[in-house]
């Protein structure tokens, strides 16, 4: 049945990968983090799957099963900055500060990726060292302080002074902003779920040898949903190819004009 789990991953986002590769058409580069994030996350999806479809016990595909949920959290902090971007084209201390977030996320995806791999690799491979569950639990513990620092980034950006109501994409911000948060619920189930069963090492809750409803449910269902998410909201907020880049260029000209205003008005 772990078969048909891997099987299921093929059916899902083997045909959602292009829908990935038109949002990135269609939001261009403001949306280059979010659907970079999202395109890696299938693609690793779609090579575990085809792997763990023939062999249930290949380490590389229950390794990468184990990392993949690194690129949806660097995929929802792309959406918050995209989301940023539009809200607020025009933005000084905050454009820094979103780029700072961006920084922290990407290390702390990093190191969890680079410790749950070394410990998962030994215990797969039936050769533990004393240090290995302990990585193991460190690089599922860094991804749940990411999906809580994601939490609070997003719901920072829908504070009112985060945004301009005059900004030309504030709508579609905002609703990114939102599809934001409610992506967020379904992959803090998942993450949560991830260190819980590294950390208490139960059977039945392992990502590998647990029972086919624990996997089903608090794994392949949260992910799928994250995915999806993601990508219906980007259908809602996207552009229509040339025109986005067009619309890009409205808010640079539609901001400046708004900030010469103020300023005579200062003078």
């Amino acid at each position: 049945m772990v078969n048909g789990i891997f099987a299921a991953d093929l059916a899902l986002y083997i045909p959602l990968f292009p829908l990935v590769i038109y949002n990135f058409y269609t939001h261009r580069w403001a949306g280059f983090l979010a659907w970079y994030g999202l395109g890696i996350f299938c693609a690793i999806r779609i090579v575990a799957g085809a792997i763990g479809a023939s062999n249930e016990q290949s380490v590389a595909a229950n390794i990468l099963t184990g990392i993949g949920t690194s690129p949806l959290i660097l995929a929802i902090d792309g959406l918050v900055h995209e989301a940023r971007t539009h809200r607020n084209p025009h933005q000084t201390t905050g454009k820094w500060l979103g780029w700072a977030v961006i920084y922290i996320i990407t290390g702390l995806m990093a190191a969890a990726i680079a410790l749950t791999v070394t410990g998962a690799m030994d215990i797969y491979r039936g050769t533990p060292k004393p240090h290995s569950i302990a990585h193991w639990k460190a690089g599922s513990a860094l991804m749940v302080v990411a999906w809580v620092l994601e939490v609070a980034w997003a719901a920072f950006s829908l504070l009112p002074s985060q945004a301009r109501r005059d900004a030309l994409k504030f709508r579609q911000g905002t609703l990114l902003l939102y599809g934001t948060v409610v992506a967020l619920v379904p992959l803090g189930v998942r993450v949560i779920y991830a260190l819980v069963a590294t950390a208490t090492q139960r059977k039945d809750l392992s990502t590998v040898s647990g029972t086919v409803a624990v996997r089903v449910v608090l794994m392949f269902l949260p992910e799928a949903l994250t995915a999806i998410v993601i990508v219906v909201f980007g259908f809602l907020t996207g552009g229509k190819g040339r025109n986005a880049s067009a619309g890009d260029k409205e808010d640079c000209v539609v901001g400046g004009q708004n900030e010469s205003m103020t300023a005579l008005g200062r003078v």
